[in-house]
């Protein structure tokens, strides 16, 4: 039951249970960027985000007792995550008049369905880091040049990775196959291709 953190730390869920500060630290050293994530694509503003981010983990340190692995809990903190973001959007808007016409049953239908997506997104992104960690640094550095720098051009990717021009789309093919293997072996992903889980 355990699995590192970014920093390399075990993440120990029989540690967690037993309070110790060491595994709570790598848990929300692990989850942190997790569980921000979704509190901001739910619209909260930074505070509220923070207050989503507390909210969570004191959940986590109620209920961790009721965890079956430590493997289940990224989707935890995420669903846990969005509810808590949602209960927030909700006292916040007692204080605002809204001309939504849905009723009640509706609006909380919606709220779970939205929570649902956004842990599932917020998971596949984790996992979409995790397997891009793992890759070898001249993939991941190219990976990175290509998919999250802005407008890449192919000349200062090849002089900054040393990569002909010519084969940066076959390196990146190769790249991303790689990624694809890693990705089949990292819990929590879901192929757009095939739709399950891996």
């Amino acid at each position: 039951m355990r699995k590192e953190d970014s920093g390399g730390r075990r993440i120990d869920l029989r540690a967690l249970r037993l309070r110790d500060s060491d595994a709570w630290a790598a848990v929300v050293d692990r989850y942190q960027a997790l569980v921000y994530s979704v509190a901001r694509r739910h619209g909260l503003s930074t505070e509220d985000a923070g207050d989503a981010f507390a909210g969570t983990f004191r959940a986590l340190l109620n209920s961790v007792d009721r965890l079956e692995s430590v493997e289940a809990l990224p989707r935890w903190l995420a669903v846990t995550a969005a509810r808590e973001s949602l209960r927030i959007k909700r006292i916040s808007s007692r204080y605002v008049q809204t001309e939504d016409e849905r009723t009640l049953d509706q609006i909380v239908d919606d709220e779970e369905r939205d929570a649902l997506a956004s842990a599932t997104e917020a998971e596949r992104s984790l996992a979409l880091r995790e397997g891009v960690a793992r890759l070898a640094d001249r993939c991941r550095d190219l990976l990175t040049a290509l998919y999250l720098e802005d407008d890449p051009a192919y000349g200062e990717i090849s002089e900054r990775l040393g990569i002909p021009i010519g084969a940066i789309g076959p390196t990146r093919g190769r790249c991303l196959e790689k990624l694809k293997k890693i990705l089949r072996d990292v819990p929590g992903f879901v192929s757009d291709e095939d739709g399950e889980g891996s």
